[in-house]
């Protein structure tokens, strides 16, 4: 909950996200904090992993409470933020705030934070912070990426490298159709790739077209992929779609939006704290909220409790 002038905040905002808009609708964001009292100061980020860079070096400094603003990818930042390079964690106490503002909106869902960003402004102010589970990949050159909703490897990591190599982000196709559309085509082309996937000591070989570490509930523009899935129980839900015919995968999707792809045949889950995943052919893409970072090998460790969020009654 903010509390008045009594907390030190730092809104995030990515002006660039959702085509723009999110810059648009700040002022009224803007006005909406000063009218609660809120003691905050703003940056405008200019590049990736800019906003990353910024609340560090606001943490360090004493910040109490970071709002992002703009999509999951600028949530993404944010959440790294929380953590320096060699993933220490950067002020235990501090709050996480959301404003969403982006194409997919995927994590406000499972954290039952506001479309608008009037109303999940005014969330801010009301509801109490939750400690919330994060994730943290570690990838063979040493390299940390932390996530707060889902992190998958295979067809997904395919998926958002064409969706922000074409332009979308800008306009034209919005949210969950610029996914879709993507995955459909991705489908096409894409076929099945041998992983060898440990589970909390419990090893795996198999064909895949996905591997979903799931924090959150919902990924590619509203896809219900972990219904399972509860931010704050300290582990992953993993979800494991085998290789399947093109048409299989295409006359599934409308069960992945559902959820209830998880009781079909080649579709397992199984939760667990630290999933080890390798190929042994060719390397698979990561998608980490919506964007292509890294590649498999890799290691995908639960934090439990890592940060404390605002988010709405009925967050999971």
């Amino acid at each position: 909950m903010i509390d008045g002038d009594r907390a030190r905040t730092l809104v995030v905002v990515n002006p660039a996200s959702a085509g723009g808009r999110t810059m648009q609708r700040w002022p009224g964001s803007a006005a909406l904090l000063q009218g609660l009292g809120v003691d905050f100061h703003v940056h405008f980020t200019t590049a990736p992993g800019d906003a990353t860079t910024a609340v560090r070096s606001a943490l360090r400094d004493g910040t109490q409470r970071v709002v992002a603003v703009g999509g999951d990818g600028t949530l993404n930042e944010v959440v790294n933020g929380f953590f320096d390079d060699d993933g220490t964690p950067l002020g235990d106490d501090v709050v996480l705030g959301v404003v969403p503002s982006g194409s997919g909106g995927d994590f406000r869902r499972t954290a039952d934070i506001a479309r608008t960003p009037v109303e999940s402004t005014r969330l801010l102010a009301a509801a109490a912070a939750r400690r919330v589970d994060i994730g943290r990949i570690t990838f063979a050159d040493g390299s940390r990426r932390h996530f707060i909703n889902i992190a998958d490897c295979g067809i997904g990591g395919e998926v958002v490298a064409r969706v922000n190599s074409n332009g979308y982000k800008g306009g034209g196709l919005r949210g969950s159709a610029v996914f879709l559309y993507e995955s459909l085509a991705a489908l096409v082309r894409y076929g099945g790739r041998a992983v060898r996937i440990t589970m909390d000591g419990d090893t795996v070989e198999r064909m895949v077209q996905s591997v979903v570490v799931a924090n959150g509930r919902y990924f590619g523009g509203g896809m219900c992929v972990a219904p399972g899935a509860e931010l704050c129980d300290g582990v992953f839900d993993v979800v494991v779609i085998d290789a399947m015919s093109r048409t299989r995968a295409m006359t599934s999707m409308p069960a992945l939006y559902r959820g209830s792809h998880v009781r079909m045949n080649g579709v397992s889950v199984r939760r667990a704290r630290e999933v080890r995943i390798e190929h042994l052919e060719r390397p698979l893409l990561f998608d980490v909220e919506g964007e292509q970072v890294g590649e498999t090998p890799a290691t995908i460790t639960c934090l439990p409790g890592a940060v404390r969020l605002v988010m709405g009654p009925g967050g999971r």
